[in-house]
């Protein structure tokens, strides 16, 4: 199990479950619409740690924000302990 911060927010959260499942599951908030990668509002920027993605769609997360540490919280799944800040929308 790897520590994840987001917003000064801390939980837990294994290599096989996506960081908004870990976060709802241990009464965190991170925003969320369809948890599902198409809508884009639980999207955070990883300050720190490793992570893998899943499929999500381009349209709310472009290949510019990938490559600068932007995720969306429902397809990332930790490597590491991670340090993440929310996005405001």
């Amino acid at each position: 199990m790897y520590r994840i911060n987001v917003g000064g927010k801390v939980f837990s959260c294994g290599e096989n479950m996506d960081l908004l499942k870990a976060a709802k599951s241990q009464h965190v908030k991170i925003p969320y619409g369809c948890a599902n990668g198409g809508c884009g509002m639980c999207k955070v920027k990883i300050k720190e740690g490793e992570y893998k993605i899943g499929l999500c769609s381009k349209g709310v997360l472009t290949d510019e924000e990938r490559q600068n540490g932007y995720v969306l919280a429902c397809k990332t799944y930790p490597l590491s302990h991670l340090v993440a800040e929310l996005i405001e929308f």
